[in-house]
């Protein structure tokens, strides 16, 4: 097996979720909540059972990681698949169109290959270590935005984690980042900010409260894609839970940091 492989996987089971998940949405149900503001739906349980099957069936050897069942581990841990089967579930839920499935591999705690599928928008972001990165098949590239006046951030969301720290910390960031940039949006979901990123839509991305599903394929794919992608302090991602994390055209990451520490 080579990354190629491992890619046309990834690529088939997201594309395979983002169609299930978009025949859930028609006919939802009750939503759950997994914390007093943190919700799951049927689509997430069904998508992840798609994806984690697909994977165990091609590549039984390898360990997954998944949003909703945790670790299941294989017998070669150097391979590590990370699983969000829906990213921005409270997006999902209410019908707005920011969300999507997070697909990545990770060879010995580094992203080796990155899928994400925004079904709503019709876009499939791809990228391999070393490859490039791609939107439907065509090259992409982070903005080449130098002057923050002009540059658009995005911020995490609010009632995550550790609810009052975030959300004072949140505060406080879009306080700051409103003060150097020409504007601070907030999209619910980091798949979407990662890949907007990627692609030049936005320039710059934090997120204060991560676990490893929501950002193991977006940081490849920003970073193929030319960006950067590292903790919020500058240093590399770790890819733990509750990491604080930056993404950006690279161009603008010092004073991102400069502009959030």
């Amino acid at each position: 097996m080579n990354n190629d492989d491992f890619l046309k996987v990834a690529e088939a089971l997201a594309k395979q979720a983002g169609a299930l998940c978009l025949e859930i949405q028609q006919d939802l149900g009750d939503i759950k909540y997994k914390s007093k503001k943190d919700v799951v739906t049927r689509a997430d349980i069904a998508s992840e059972k798609l994806i984690v099957e697909g994977l165990r069936k091609a590549f039984p050897e390898h360990s997954i990681r998944t949003e909703e069942a945790g670790i299941i581990e294989g017998t070669d841990p150097r391979y590590r698949w990370i699983i969000d089967p829906v990213d921005g579930t409270v997006n999902f839920s209410r019908g707005i169109p920011f969300w999507g499935i997070s697909i990545a591999l990770h060879f010995e705690g580094k992203p080796l290959v990155a899928v994400v599928n925004l079904p709503k928008l019709g876009e499939l972001f791809t990228a391999v270590k070393g490859g490039g990165a791609f939107m439907n098949g065509k090259p992409i590239h982070v903005s080449d935005e130098s002057d923050p006046v002009h540059a658009i951030v995005s911020n995490g969301d609010f009632n995550v984690g550790e609810v009052a720290k975030i959300n004072a910390q949140n505060s406080k960031n879009f306080a700051r980042e409103a003060e150097t940039f020409e504007r601070v949006k907030c999209f619910g979901s980091a798949v979407i900010e990662g890949c907007f990123t990627a692609c030049g839509r936005l320039d710059c991305f934090v997120m204060t409260m991560s676990y490893p599903w929501d950002i193991a394929a977006i940081a490849l794919i920003v970073e193929e894609a030319g960006g950067k992608s590292t903790h919020i302090d500058g240093t590399p991602m770790q890819f733990v839970d509750a990491e604080q994390v930056i993404f950006s055209n690279g161009i603008l990451h010092k004073t991102l940091i400069d502009t959030i520490l």
